[in-house]
């Protein structure tokens, strides 16, 4: 599955907090210095999606705000654990 992101790296936690022009807004604890923002999302949503951190990788904007994360597994299971994973965090879509 693929999963389209807006990612705000430097915040104070890593969570989702909504959905912006189409892609989950995330916000990344981690700086982006030397993909440090990119694995902490990647390790975030592939335990959000309740898979192995190696099932999720970034596969285009490793150097941008948005991107595209690919996510290994059941694409009607991902989205199902991810908007759970959202509700649980008090955000609405």
């Amino acid at each position: 599955m693929i999963v389209a992101v807006k990612a705000v790296p430097r915040s104070r936690a890593t969570r989702v907090v909504g959905v912006q022009d189409g892609a989950l807004r995330v916000q990344i604890a981690a700086p982006p210095h030397e993909g440090q923002a990119n694995a902490a999302l990647c390790a975030y949503l592939a335990e959000a999606s309740g898979v192995r951190a190696s099932a999720a990788r970034v596969r285009r904007g490793s150097g941008g705000a948005r991107k595209l994360v690919e996510v290994d597994g059941d694409a009607a299971e991902i989205a199902a654990r991810l908007v759970a994973s959202a509700g649980e965090r008090g955000v609405a879509s």
